[in-house]
């Protein structure tokens, strides 16, 4: 009887943690990103963005992935988004040499139980060689 009183109200300590740690509400993502650091100008950019979600990534989360180009200045250059998938690319172009901003992030959409994220990347693009 003694052992088993402690037993008891430990086990009611532990019911109410582990049941909030199972929610839907607390789906972390993650947003993992792969991109070339150095790129020539008019060269076609492959840039990959993957989320990163306790489970199933299409089916759990509605919101999309935006990938977000800014120049130097921090302008934005580009802006292009997707829905959630477990692989999604973007290509596209970049027409002016110097220093730019890559910025993946996950946007949420209306009751997504997954929360926002942001991956950045350095991409230089310099002049092609005559």
């Amino acid at each position: 009887m003694k052992k088993l009183i402690p037993l008891l109200v430990g086990a009611a300590l532990l019911i109410p943690g582990g049941a909030s740690g199972v929610s839907a509400a607390d789906y972390s993502t993650d947003v993992a990103m792969r991109a070339p650091t150095k790129v020539t100008v008019g060269e076609k950019i492959r840039v990959v963005v993957r989320p990163r979600t306790a489970g199933d990534s299409e089916e759990i989360c509605t919101g999309e992935l935006v990938l977000v180009v800014k120049d130097e200045a921090k302008e934005v250059v580009k802006t292009a988004g997707k829905p959630v998938r477990d692989r999604v690319s973007f290509a596209f172009k970049l027409r002016d040499p110097g220093t730019h901003r890559l910025v993946a992030k996950y946007q949420r959409g209306e009751e997504d139980p997954c929360s926002e994220s942001r991956a950045r990347r350095a991409l230089r693009v310099v002049k092609r060689k005559a």
